[in-house]
């Protein structure tokens, strides 16, 4: 019996789509190492540049170091001077070391004040006094007008440092303003022989040269 050309033998047929099969699975698992060894070379060569530039970057700079705090040891007063700052905040006492510090400010820059000051040239028709009475009576004239300006100063230095204190108590307030109300109350005590006016103009300027001296020595 002789066998059709035409007609496909199931074995064959089987063997052809087998070899298919492997050759199609063969070039997917070449595609998949290709792509593996392309995956891999780019893994491998990646890491070796950012090495490359964290290294060159650490060399150009390096990182700042932050600073390290200090402290310093607190030091409690001891009772001396919690006592001796006690006395120092009582207004009597305020009052009292500032009426001698402006009276003894006061008595030198009367005698300076008076070295500037002209001398009384005596009448052509005058007796002639001897140089020691000359002396005597420049003595006697310094010391009359430092005596002036020491009343004046140790007046004007009590009645500002009482005023502040009692303000600064009574508002219990450390600032600026209290300045303003003890120049004010001083400049008003101190012109009160020159009238209502005298003594509005005198609390306007001491205040204002008050608060003025406070802020450019910083006291509050």
């Amino acid at each position: 019996m002789s066998r059709d050309p035409t007609s496909t033998d199931p074995a064959s047929s089987s063997l052809d789509a087998d070899a298919a099969d492997v050759a199609s699975t063969s070039s997917v698992e070449d595609v998949f190492q290709s792509d593996a060894a392309i995956a891999v070379s780019t893994s491998t060569t990646t890491p070796t540049t950012d090495a490359t530039t964290t290294t060159d970057a650490g060399a150009t700079k390096k990182p700042a170091r932050p600073r390290r705090k200090t402290y310093e040891r607190v030091k409690l007063p001891t009772p001396e001077e919690v006592y001796q700052q006690d006395a120092m905040d009582n207004c009597a006492v305020k009052t009292v070391m500032s009426c001698v510090l402006g009276g003894a400010l006061g008595g030198v820059m009367g005698v300076v004040f008076g070295a500037f000051e002209p001398m009384e040239v005596p009448a052509p028709d005058a007796p002639k006094i001897s140089v020691t009475e000359t002396i005597r009576r420049g003595v006697r004239s310094a010391g009359a007008r430092s005596w002036s300006y020491a009343k004046g100063f140790a007046a004007f230095g009590a009645l500002y440092a009482g005023s502040e204190c009692a303000v600064e108590k009574a508002r219990a307030a450390h600032d600026v303003a209290n300045s303003a109300y003890a120049g004010c109350f001083t400049g008003g005590v101190m012109a009160r022989k020159s009238g209502a006016s005298g003594m509005a103009f005198g609390c306007a300027t001491m205040a204002a040269l008050s608060v003025a001296m406070d802020k450019f020595m910083d006291h509050h």
